[in-house]
Order: C-alpha cells, then structure tokens, then sequence
C-alpha cells in the first residue's frame, strides 16, 4: 500500500485519502455499504454510509476552494 495512505493513528478520521482517489474511496464505501447490509451487519454498513458522506462532503468543499492565491 503506498505510503501516502498510511498516515498515522493520530490522522484525522477520512484524511487518509488523497484528493485524486475520492471519488474511488465514495464507490468503495458504497459497494462495502451493500455488502455490510447483506450480511446482516447493519453498523459497518453505517459506518460506510457515514465515511461516504464524509468523502463526498470533502469532495464538494475542495471543488469550490479556490486554493491559494
């Protein structure tokens, strides 16, 4: 796994992900969201549900941040 990924265990909860791979880590929640679900275990599903959320929440802020100017 490539470093960048890693962070630390003092890293912000979503932080880990690199803004490039977003929209990879919004369908791997989901897809792991529907299998949570099938398997009957409804707080992991939530939890992916949630980090989602997170990921597709950040995605919309660092699209409408103009950056340093």
């Amino acid at each position: 796994m490539s470093s960048i990924l890693n962070g630390s265990r003092f890293s912000p909860e979503g932080s880990r992900v690199p803004t490039s791979l977003l929209p990879s880590a919004i369908r791997y929640e989901a897809a792991r969201a529907v299998v949570f679900n099938d398997w009957g275990d409804h707080a992991n599903a939530e939890e992916c549900l949630r980090l989602k959320l997170y990921y597709q929440r950040r995605t919309m802020q660092e699209c409408l941040d103009p950056g340093p100017t």
